[in-house]
């Protein structure tokens, strides 16, 4: 009966502390993105988010709960700034092994492994401290929080935050959701309209020298055009997207 009860509670604080992990290793990512390509898109933040998931799950079964005993056991024996460092190492190795070694000869991408470590890091310093309280104050811990807990930070990174601050969340979000502020942006200029303030809306998508220049794209549903002279949009096109694009190089004007 014991031995069940602190199977469970294991299961509980282990998985609320992996969860916290996966969530830094997200946001980890997007940072490491943005300092390396100026956006999470450009680091395959969509993809890392898909699979990040998919393998923290196989680490689980493969590295935490198998060896379980192990880890109590060492949660016990060492302070909580060993046990979390070790924990980062630990899962950076894990990941290593389940599939970080196709990324060792990837020099563009080695931030999945600081993605791992990070992971680690929260993993090991959250079970730590949580673990090591009172056992009728584990028993308080609920499975369907915990499990809901990804649900949540989903909804709140993938829809709320790019609906309610567009244009904070336009570099920080994977490339689906980063199109589909283009796509609700993008109408709501005109003629007219300064390049600064569109430059706010949708910052480092939009960035011309002198003021001058153009820039359209084909997404998957939209596309557009915008020409841009002496500060100000002077031509925009947008729509559903058709066989053939919007043309583009108008001709360079005077400021008046």
């Amino acid at each position: 009966m014991l031995a069940t009860r602190r199977m469970k509670n294991f299961k509980k604080t282990s998985f609320l502390s992996l969860t916290l992990g996966w969530i830094g290793l997200i946001i980890t990512h997007i940072i490491w993105s943005n300092l390396r390509y100026e956006n999470a898109s450009g680091g395959d933040t969509g993809v890392v988010l898909f699979w990040a998931s998919f393998f923290l799950l196989i680490f689980y079964g493969l590295f935490i709960l198998i060896p379980q005993k192990r880890i109590v056991k060492l949660t016990k024996k060492l302070n909580l700034g060993l046990f979390t460092f070790l924990s980062g190492m630990y899962a950076l190795i894990g990941f290593t092994i389940l599939i970080g070694w196709g990324f060792l000869m990837a020099d563009n991408f080695y931030g999945v492994f600081i993605d791992a470590f990070v992971c680690g890091l929260i993993f090991g310093l959250t079970f730590h401290l949580i673990w090591n309280k009172k056992r009728n104050e584990l028993k308080q811990i609920h499975l369907i929080p915990i499990l809901t807990l990804p649900i949540f930070f989903l909804f709140i990174y993938l829809f709320a935050f790019p609906k309610l601050l567009p244009s904070f969340a336009y570099n920080a979000v994977p490339q689906y959701v980063r199109h589909d502020i283009l796509r609700n942006t993008i109408p709501k200029f005109n003629v007219g309209d300064k390049l600064s303030e569109l430059q706010k809306a949708l910052p480092g998508e939009f960035e011309f020298e002198n003021c001058y220049g153009s820039r359209g794209a084909s997404l998957e549903k939209f596309q557009y055009v915008i020409e841009v002279n002496c500060c100000k949009i002077v031509r925009i096109e947008y729509g559903p997207r058709q066989k053939t694009g919007y043309t583009m190089g108008g001709k360079r004007k005077p400021c008046s």
